[in-house]
């Protein structure tokens, strides 16, 4: 996979923008772990500039998901509770551009995280959490090539009933037998 049609760049201050109507979008919401919830532009600014001071602090690593063509925003991947001890991390993912769902694109997106996490930070697992209805991320996971480690019961409560969370994992052995270098 040599032909991105993205790029990954740091948040800027501006992207508040174009991610706040994604985050009032509650059909693209009701996929994610965290709680859905209305967000004013400015909590979203204040999202914005608090991801912007995590990647300057080394706890977190937020960045957007951007089309070459047009340098359009149309998501943003996390690289979360990063431990340097033990060298693993977790990742979290949201295609909020409609348009993008389905096209491969977070494929490319964690790609571009991973070769990133486990080459330039020193990586040597990186971990991920999804609701067990969301059907669309688990098949984009088992895809990717991560490895189902097990299931949280009954770990978010959402529209009124408790729901799984399915865990997945990639070690750097497997992202590099999946995905030599070049």
């Amino acid at each position: 996979m040599n032909d991105f049609r993205i790029y990954l760049r740091a948040i800027e201050p501006d992207d508040y923008l174009v991610s706040y109507k994604w985050r009032n979008d509650h059909e693209l919401m009701k996929g994610i772990t965290g709680m859905p919830r209305f967000i004013s532009q400015e909590t979203e600014r204040k999202w914005v500039m608090k991801a912007i001071e995590e990647n300057e602090t080394g706890c977190a690593l937020r960045l957007a998901i951007c089309t070459k063509e047009d340098h359009k925003l149309i998501g943003y991947i996390s690289l979360l509770e990063i431990d340097n001890h033990n060298k693993t991390c977790s990742v979290s993912s949201l295609i909020g551009d409609k348009n993008y769902h389905g096209s491969g694109i977070i494929g490319e997106a964690r790609l571009l995280l991973f070769r990133y996490a486990f080459f330039e930070l020193g990586m040597n697992r990186i971990s991920a959490k999804v609701l067990v209805d969301n059907v669309a991320s688990i098949k984009a996971c088992e895809k990717f090539g991560y490895v189902r480690e097990g299931i949280l019961r009954q770990a978010v409560f959402r529209n009124g009933k408790y729901r799984d969370v399915v865990i997945y994992s990639m070690l750097k052995s497997e992202f590099l037998s999946r995905y030599p270098l070049e």
